[in-house]
């Protein structure tokens, strides 16, 4: 709630650079920019290197002058107009080869901006995806969902029937703003496939430096795809430039646009929702864990995984306990996730037991799931009770059908709600 990163938790990059890991990190902070004295940052909280964005977004190419990055604890605004990607890129490209011919063992994050708003194409890209999108958000939609069903990503029970949405029909909208929209997902387009190719990069460095056969890599999104206005929301208005949103003009570095909430409703159908919801839309996402001969199942698990889950895995990978009481002389809580190291090596089938309840809550949004059911709640609304086998894409409340149900499980949220001090929302919590 406070908005920057708090020492009563332990941090991954910490544990792991106390136990002889070289840490770095290239991209996305956006949990120090608020700290009033200026010291959450990644060199404090176990990155022995770092270039990173502070605040939650910025220009691309850098002409919004207000943004602030650290480099190795140094904290500088932007002079360097070359794209975000390919910045951070090559940030990490050059800790990693001054790490190389080190015995010790590294542990890297690349968080890099792309494709999050404000939209700007990779240089050279601007023809790429010119007439990919031509037919709309809903016919892409009804393709996604098609092409996701054919690949098993999806539960059994997910409808593919019909999209998810909240913004108007295609066929409804204007010709002009139709042709905003498809340019804007050709540009999104754009920098998902180059950041695709700096991924490439990466992992071309690791080949060739002998490190790929003793890597673990974990990828994941963050949150589910933005919607909202395809003018994207400036940064606390902070920007001083002016914005050039032409049609002509979307994509360059003046400009500033999202991808919409038409493009948002295709990316996360059939699920409910889009980024910032507690519902599956939200909070479902694209995520693998890879190792060239460690990862033995190979498959897709439908079961429910949490962010939570990933420091213990990291850690039972490199044989590190996890942190308790006092860690570098301050009191930490403990971590709550649990290790899918035994998913990972096909010795177990499930990692959060039936009966065990995992509740989240961010800006009033609200949410728990306990085995088959999950309950939701949007700031200042009744709670909501979905059976998640039944109904992945959280399209029938059962909460009037099964009250004894939905009251045990927010007598159990409530619990989880006092022993972590989450705060009952009475006025909309903003956050950038």
């Amino acid at each position: 709630y406070e908005g920057f990163l708090q020492p009563r938790v332990a941090t991954m990059p910490e544990v792991m650079q106390e136990s002889g890991y070289n840490t770095m990190m290239s991209g996305k902070w956006h949990i120090g920019e608020r700290d009033p004295s200026g010291r959450t940052l990644p060199s404090v909280y176990g990155f022995s290197r770092d270039y990173t964005l502070l605040r939650g977004a910025d220009n691309h190419y850098g002409t919004i002058r207000d943004a602030t990055y650290s480099e190795d604890g140094n904290v500088h605004r932007l002079t360097d107009p070359t794209y975000s990607t390919i910045r951070y890129t090559d940030k990490l490209l050059g800790f990693l080869e001054d790490h190389n011919g080190s015995d010790d063992p590294f542990f890297a994050v690349y968080a890099p901006t792309a494709p999050h708003w404000p939209l700007h194409y990779p240089p050279g890209w601007e023809e790429r995806f010119t007439g990919a999108f031509d037919a709309g958000f809903d016919a892409l939609c009804t393709e996604r969902m098609a092409g996701a069903r054919n690949e098993n990503i999806l539960p059994a029970n997910a409808s593919t029937q019909s999209c998810s949405k909240e913004a108007e029909p295609w066929n409804a909208l204007p010709t002009d703003e139709q042709q905003s929209f498809i340019k804007a997902m050709e540009i999104y387009a754009a920098m998902v496939a180059h950041l695709d190719e700096d991924i490439g990069r990466i992992l071309e460095t690791l080949e060739q430096q002998g490190k790929m056969d003793n890597t673990w890599i974990i990828f994941m999104n963050d949150n589910g795809p933005q919607g909202g206005l395809l003018e994207a929301r400036l940064i606390g208005g902070r920007e001083t430039s002016p914005m050039n949103n032409s049609l002509a003009n979307l994509g360059k570095p003046d400009s500033w646009a999202s991808v919409g909430q038409g493009w948002a409703d295709a990316s996360s159908s059939p699920y409910r929702n889009t980024k910032g919801s507690p519902y599956e839309g939200g909070m479902r996402v694209p995520a693998f864990i890879w190792h060239g001969s460690a990862v033995t199942s190979g498959s897709i698990d439908h079961q429910f995984l949490t962010l939570m889950d990933i420091m213990p895995t990291v850690l039972d990978i490199a044989d590190i306990n996890p942190p308790q009481g006092n860690f570098k002389g301050r009191s930490v809580l403990p971590i709550r996730g649990k290790s899918m190291v035994p998913l990972l090596a096909s010795t177990q089938t499930r990692i959060h037991d039936a009966d065990e309840a995992i509740a989240l809550d961010h800006s009033g949004n609200r949410m728990m799931v306990k085995g088959d059911w999950k309950i939701v709640q949007l700031p200042r609304q009744e709670w909501q009770l979905f059976n998640m086998i039944e109904d992945p894409m959280e399209s029938r409340d059962m909460a009037s059908q099964m009250p004894d149900l939905l009251a045990s499980m927010m007598a159990e949220f409530n619990g989880f709600a006092a022993t972590r001090n989450y705060i009952e929302v009475t006025s909309e919590i903003n956050q950038p």
